[in-house]
């Protein structure tokens, strides 16, 4: 009863996970990646991509639109397909 009463009065403090897809510029390496925000997506791909410049912008896959609010990340759905790119890099369909 203890445990119940603890988990209905008490919310986690950290917000959930959400999965994302995340591939590279030229398509050639795609990860899967649980992030609760924008930062958090974009520090986990920095990792799991080994881009050590630091300096990339996420991308909507299929449209090249930034994605460079949290307002705007909260807005999407799971499992939306992100695109990463290093400096110097371009979206092409």
């Amino acid at each position: 009863v203890g445990a119940i009463t603890k988990q209905a009065l008490f919310a986690p403090l950290m917000p959930q996970g959400r999965p994302f897809r995340v591939s590279n510029a030229s398509r050639s390496r795609r990860k899967g990646i649980v992030a609760s925000s924008l930062q958090e997506l974009s520090r986990k791909t920095l990792d799991s991509f080994v881009i050590s410049s630091g300096k990339i912008t996420m991308v909507l896959e299929e449209d090249g639109t930034v994605v460079d609010t949290e307002e705007f990340f909260k807005s999407l759905d799971d499992n939306t397909h992100f695109m990463v790119l290093e400096k110097g890099q371009t979206w092409t369909p």
